[in-house]
């Protein structure tokens, strides 16, 4: 199996309604392809994990890449893995606000303009699994 963690900026910021129809989309297809993973969003900016069947993952993270409407795709973790961190989740989803972000651990690091310096120096992946970690937690809201 096979782990993705991406980084992407919409083109358009989508509204509340275009981000139902993606999960509503994305939680059909991930189903359908046996993946599961996480999105969360803020401010036009995209995390998001993607986990599966190793040719399945890198199949639809291709074609997320493709898509026009996304900009500045940027793997930030990539990882063969034993077993799934959101085995139960289709595609989980959370808003995230300026106050909330500042509680995740590893947000700060892979969101906004932290995330554009971060990407030129060596050593994202344990803020990337700190925030993964935080998110799977059984307390946190799943959708």
């Amino acid at each position: 199996m096979l782990s993705i963690v991406y980084t992407s900026v919409a083109r358009v910021r989508p509204s509340d309604g275009d981000l139902a129809t993606l999960l509503m989309n994305s939680r059909a297809n991930n189903r359908r392809l046996g993946l599961s993973g996480y999105l969360m969003h803020k401010e036009g900016r995209f995390v998001q994990v993607l986990e599966g069947p190793a040719d399945v993952v890198q199949a639809r993270y291709d074609v997320i890449a493709a898509d026009p409407r996304h900009s500045d795709v940027t793997v930030l973790l990539r990882e063969p893995i034993d077993e799934r961190r959101f085995a139960d989740w289709s595609m989980g989803y959370r808003p995230t606000t300026d106050e909330q972000a500042e509680a995740i651990p590893g947000y700060a690091d892979v969101s906004g303009a932290a995330l554009d310096e971060a990407r030129s120096r060596p050593g994202l992946e344990p803020q990337v699994r700190a925030l993964l970690d935080w998110f799977r937690e059984p307390t946190r809201a799943r959708a």
